[in-house]
């Protein structure tokens, strides 16, 4: 019978990113909302070269909305990490439908340390390096759970609870005998 050891979420919130989206939008409501009272109000044109009213509008409302909806899809992103008594399990929602699951038999190695996220995977999120056949899924920080399989692919896990995230590896890790203690 599996068991789950240890869960984290790590919601986008958490992260600077989101929060600058939010200076963008409010600029782009208060420059569009100035071109709209500009031109539709006063009747003056709006800009270097002039568009008609409803071009205006509908860029304006397209970027705006854009721009909203920018920011909802950052803030509904979670990374979602479970270690089993079978294995590691993670998710990015809302980019990865189904959790994904390393089985314990396919793993090599599984540590929590330090790492440089800009340095080798090219930032934060979701960071393939096709190449190296590694990934990394991080929110933020510098933490991860580096989990290195048998078939030589590696797995970078960010985390904000990295003792607890040793702890249950090191759990996860050992004889059934025990991890089930009678």
């Amino acid at each position: 019978m599996e068991r789950l050891i240890f869960r984290e979420e790590q919601p986008m919130r958490q992260s600077f990113i989101p929060w600058l989206v939010i200076p963008v939008w409010l600029f782009t409501v208060v420059y569009f909302g100035y071109g709209f009272y500009r031109q539709l109000y006063l009747g003056q044109p709006f800009g270097d070269e002039a568009t008609g009213n409803s071009e205006l509008l509908w860029t304006g409302i397209l970027t705006i909305v854009f721009t909203g909806v920018l920011f909802l899809l950052l803030m509904s992103i979670v990374l979602v990490t479970e270690i089993w008594t079978d294995g590691i399990r993670y998710r990015f929602k809302p980019f990865m439908w189904k959790m994904k699951h390393i089985r314990l038999d396919e793993i090599e190695s599984a540590s929590v340390m330090k790492y440089n996220p800009l340095f080798e995977f090219g930032g934060w999120g979701i960071k393939p390096r096709l190449m190296s056949r590694k990934t990394a899924y991080n929110i933020s920080g510098n933490i991860g759970m580096r989990i290195t399989r048998k078939n030589g692919s590696q797995v970078m896990i960010g985390t904000h609870r990295k003792e607890e995230l040793q702890r249950a590896v090191d759990k996860m890790r050992m004889p059934a005998a025990e991890k089930y203690p009678v």
